[in-house]
């Protein structure tokens, strides 16, 4: 017995000596690859990946295309037609899209640098300019997304930060796909301003109960 007792100790001194070792370096490995593996899941397959984060995220899915208005709320005044995107893309939600003046010639583009979405809130920094090769303006904003429950249908927001010194906030509507329609691509500018034209049109008429209104609340 005691024989038997001193092998099996040998064999558990190799096993340390060489097991060990590989095992740790196998779960190290495994580790390192499990950021890359699970952005892959997530992020870079066609059609599953974005039904994926779709399931996961259940009532807090706010991806997808938002047509919007920029108003001075001071002076009851649109400043811009716009259209904003949201996808997910490198671990985080990225907030991209382009403003119009309301005669329809390009005013800006924009995009997100880093988000934090938390209890139907995005707050993002972003950066801005004539286009997206040329951003010179930098700023923060927070987006505010309803119903309270459900699905996102709507949201507004405020820019927060020192080049808005005025009361200056933007409502947005999510767009409505019809089955089979593709989503609308950098070309289709007429498309975009004639969705944002829209969101104007419903909300114009009520531009001073609004105002009297936190951007924190829905404006249904």
């Amino acid at each position: 017995m005691l024989q038997h007792w001193d092998r099996l100790q040998g064999y558990l001194a190799d096993y340390t000596t060489y097991a060990l070792p590989a095992v740790l370096a196998a779960l190290a490995l495994l580790f390192r690859m499990s950021d890359t593996l699970s952005k892959t899941i997530l992020e870079k397959i066609p059609f599953f990946s974005r039904a994926l984060r779709r399931f996961l995220s259940g009532k807090d899915y706010i991806e997808g295309d938002w047509p919007l208005v920029v108003i001075d709320m001071a002076k009851q005044e649109l400043l811009y037609l716009g259209f904003l995107r949201i996808v997910y893309s490198d671990g985080q939600l990225c907030v991209s899209g382009n403003d119009w003046y309301p005669d329809g010639n390009h005013a800006q583009a924009f995009r997100s640098m880093q988000s934090l979405y938390r209890d139907r809130t995005l707050r993002y920094w972003y950066e801005q300019g004539a286009s997206p090769y040329k951003m010179d303006m930098r700023g923060y904003t927070e987006i505010y997304f309803f119903p309270a429950e459900g699905l996102a249908k709507r949201h507004a927001g405020k820019f927060l930060d020192t080049q808005h010194i005025s009361d200056i906030r933007f409502y947005a509507k999510k767009h409505r796909y019809r089955p089979f329609q593709r989503r609308f691509g950098p070309e289709d500018v007429n498309e975009k301003l004639a969705a944002a034209r829209e969101v104007w049109a419903q909300l114009e008429p009520r531009l001073v109960q609004l105002r009297d209104r936190s951007f924190s609340a829905d404006f249904v």
